[in-house]
């Protein structure tokens, strides 16, 4: 049965659905029309005017007097009024203004006219009003029941496709059905399977440039600080090997970096990393870019604040930030302060130039294709998302100030 179901378009079970809808409401109104309400009230009645008749002849026939309920009234033929004494047995009623209900019956050789007044039955009114409330109340339950029906089988299997394709089930269920789930189920493995490709084609591609770019950088590396060992003190070479080194050792640490953001970020190693050192080793670096300038570095950290995270990740997100600020600051101060878990970096340069969005890093931005800028900033975005943590950028003529909340407690991007 529920193979049919699933074969059944989406479209046509919830065509089927409101058409049952629209059957019940309409068979919900042919059977109020079918209902007469003044009948309905004139057979109530009537059947109370005999349930007091019949106990009027008991009290007759016992030589008692009748006991009337209130509203009621008891005529015989000598002290009927004369506007009733023309009805015959049976029962009678009294359009308004002067509404009231007339029951005339023989016995024993007399006849009796038993009236009652309209009051006693105006709760009639209300129940009959109400009975439309109640057809309208019995619509509404069984719209929302079959509302909930629909949803509930409408959903379920999209809600199970969805739970597959959120935990990576593969294969996906749901793709030989004939309906709108089946093109869907068969449309999100066809992207699984594309970004699967892509995904190894990308791992292939840094582990194998990892793999051909370490070994020439090493090289460089160690056959530079060899020539920058062997020169004078005095040699004007000397700044050149120093600035390879440098240089060779970021591409190394980039090159690091860039590995560990091509993994899941549920599964990168963390420890509990010192920031101060952390933060001093950074500035230590930058030096070779406050050379010369009057630019005073400004640390405001405690000794002992430490952060759980990736070591290397921290590194490279400090150094980019630190590294920008000293480059591009010609005067005035750089202010690092660190405030429990807020990090943030104040620069008196120029701010960013104006193709760059503080407020998101686009590696492939339209303005970023020509000159390049904000590549370093785009990897320190990466890295933000990757660690959990969230930058705030804050930029204007007179300075950059980077806000890093650090404590991870983010939604992490793959």
């Amino acid at each position: 049965m529920n193979a049919i179901y699933r074969q059944i378009t989406l479209r046509t079970r919830i065509t089927v659905s409101f058409v049952l809808l629209m059957v019940a409401v309409m068979g919900f109104v042919v059977a109020a029309e079918q209902l007469d309400y003044d009948e309905l009230r004139a057979y109530v009645i009537s059947r109370s005017l005999h349930d007091e008749m019949d106990r009027l002849q008991a009290d007759i026939a016992d030589g008692t007097p009748p006991a009337l309920s209130a509203g009621s009234e008891l005529y015989d033929g000598r002290n009927v009024p004369d506007a009733l004494r023309p009805y015959t047995p049976g029962y009678y009623s009294a359009d308004p203004p002067d509404v009231w209900h007339l029951l005339v019956f023989d016995l024993g050789g007399q006849r009796y006219y038993l009236r009652q007044d309209a009051e006693r039955y105006q709760y009639l009114e209300h129940v009959i009003d109400g009975y439309a409330l109640v057809v309208m109340l019995l619509c509404i339950l069984c719209a929302f029941w079959i509302g909930r029906l629909t949803a509930a089988r409408v959903i379920a299997p999209i809600t199970r496709l969805a739970d597959a394709v959120q935990r990576g089930q593969t294969p996906f269920p749901f793709q030989e059905a004939r309906d709108e789930i089946g093109v869907l189920a068969r449309a999100f493995a066809q992207h699984s399977d594309e970004a699967e490709q892509f995904l190894q084609r990308e791992r292939c591609f840094v582990g194998d440039a990892s793999h051909e770019l370490r070994t020439p950088l090493a090289i460089i590396s160690g056959a530079a600080e060899t020539i920058v060992h062997q020169l004078p003190e005095d040699s004007p070479l000397r700044a050149s090997g120093e600035r390879i080194v440098r240089t060779t050792q970021e591409m190394q640490r980039q090159l690091s970096c860039l590995l560990l953001l091509s993994r899941d970020p549920q599964r990168l190693a963390k420890e509990d990393v010192p920031l101060r050192p952390l933060i001093e080793e950074c500035l230590s670096r930058c030096q070779p870019w406050l050379a010369g300038k009057p630019v005073v570095l400004l640390l405001d950290a405690a000794q002992d604040p430490c952060i759980h995270t990736n070591a290397e990740l921290a590194r490279s997100v400090l150094w980019n930030l630190l590294r920008n600020a000293c480059q591009y600051t010609d005067k005035g101060e750089i202010r690092i302060t660190v405030r429990d878990a807020t990090l943030s970096i104040v620069d008196t340069g120029p701010g960013l130039p104006p193709s760059i969005d503080p407020q998101q890093f686009q590696r492939f931005a339209p303005s970023m294709r020509q000159s390049g800028e904000g590549l370093g900033l785009s990897i320190v975005q990466r890295i933000v998302d990757h660690l959990g943590w969230r930058m705030a950028v804050e930029s204007s003529e007179n300075g950059c100030r980077f806000t890093l909340d650090i404590s991870g407690t983010h939604d992490q991007q793959p």
